[in-house]
């Protein structure tokens, strides 16, 4: 009675008959009562045991068999990932320091600089990050000292140079700047030589002037940042804080000019801004309500439900809030909630809205039988049921139309 071979996702591969071998796969099966049958199967226990490792690759692979390739400079697993090619496992070394022996194509996890790097026969390339762990921008807290005081400093690196340095320090000297040796700055020969540099409270950016700054001595951005940031007109501009007020709102031209005017304004007791006049691109004049569902734009509410809006199934509801609004011109009760508690409704202006049944342009609109939905006005519906005018129509079903909210 012969064998049948199953493969593990139940594909049969052989079947072995009675007394004899089958050399299909690089493994020799043996049938039933085949004479000297031991070393054979010690032979295939060997060959797993050392996954076939051989300078040549296996002649008779299937899908998912390993071959180790004992060539010299090739070592490595190699796995049949589809029943034709072998395709090589590459090692992974974690360490600090670059490994020795390595075959082209090895990975190593630099330890030192948190970098992953592969060999190309002669020396490890970079992967990335292409900046390491000790170039990589870094914050840093330190202490200087100065004649008989100790300056608490936080200084920026990047890429082992110092780029800004923070610190709260009040000069109490006749200078206004502290001047103090660095040795924290690498030159192009890789020699750390001494550098003064100036340090004033608040924060010092690198390339300042440590001969003192043309400007205020008070200015806590210095060098090139303080001397952009004053203001080349009549009064500079001043960073501070107030609860009074009517302040002017800054605004820039498109040439880069920074502007105010008196006609625009803001009154920082009352938190109102005053202008002549301003424009919106969007169309109505909306404010958040609570709503008991999430409803969609264009949706007609009426004031009822579990919260102060909802929809209905009555006709010309005298109830009728308004539509849920697609793009608010301007937006009241704004902090009220987001639009699915709290949807915008349009109280005035133009608006997407939903409606049923025939509808002609310039109908005055009300709550239809459909909740949700608007319908013509007709002879006996209250007048304070209507929700807006029809800005266009259809002649029936379901659609969407715009509408002027009155």
């Amino acid at each position: 009675m012969p064998y049948i071979l199953n493969k593990t996702n139940g594909n049969s591969l052989v079947v072995l008959q009675d007394a004899s071998l089958d050399l299909t796969t690089d493994l020799t099966f043996v049938g039933r009562n085949y004479a000297g049958y031991g070393e054979i199967q010690n032979e295939n226990f060997l060959k797993l045991l050392e996954n076939f490792s051989n300078t040549t690759p296996p002649t008779r692979p299937i899908l998912g068999q390993i071959w180790f390739n004992s060539t010299a400079d090739q070592r490595r697993l190699n796995v049949c990932y589809d029943g034709k090619n072998f395709k090589g496992l590459a090692v992974l070394r974690v360490q600090s320091e670059s490994p020795s022996q390595s075959l082209t194509g090895e990975l190593w996890w630099d330890s030192n600089n948190n970098q992953l790097k592969a060999f190309n026969g002669s020396s490890y390339l970079t992967i990335g990050p292409t900046i390491s762990s000790i170039q990589q921008a870094l914050w840093v807290f330190r202490e200087e000292s100065y004649r008989d005081t100790t300056i608490p400093i936080i200084k920026g690196n990047l890429n082992n140079r110092p780029i800004v340095t923070i610190t709260a320090f009040n000069d109490v000297v006749s200078t206004s700047t502290v001047i103090i040796e660095n040795s924290d700055l690498i030159d192009s020969t890789g020699n750390r030589p001494d550098f003064k540099y100036g340090i004033k409270k608040g924060i010092t950016l690198a390339g300042c002037n440590r001969n003192g700054s043309s400007r205020a001595a008070d200015y806590y951005f210095w060098g090139t940042a303080a001397e952009s940031l004053i203001a080349v007109t009549a009064t500079n501009v001043v960073v501070g804080s107030t609860t009074t007020g009517i302040l002017s709102i800054p605004m820039v031209s498109t040439t880069g000019g920074l502007f105010s005017t008196s006609s625009f304004t803001y009154n920082v007791s009352t938190r109102v801004v005053n202008a002549t006049a301003t424009s919106s691109r969007y169309a109505d004049l909306a404010e958040r309500y609570a709503a008991d569902a999430v409803y969609e734009i264009g949706t007609v509410l009426v004031i009822g439900g579990e919260k102060e809006v909802t929809t209905t199934g009555i006709k010309a509801n005298t109830a009728v809030a308004g539509i849920v609004s697609k793009n608010p011109a301007y937006m009241m009760n704004s902090d009220a909630g987001t639009d699915e508690t709290h949807p915008y409704i349009a109280l005035k202006g133009r608006v997407p809205c939903r409606v049923q049944g025939r509808i002609e342009k310039g109908d005055l609109l009300v709550t239809s039988f459909h909740p949700g939905y608007a319908a013509a006005w007709t002879e006996g519906d209250s007048p304070n049921a209507v929700i807006g005018k029809a800005l266009s129509g259809q002649e029936k079903g379901y659609g969407i139309i715009e509408v002027l909210v009155v």
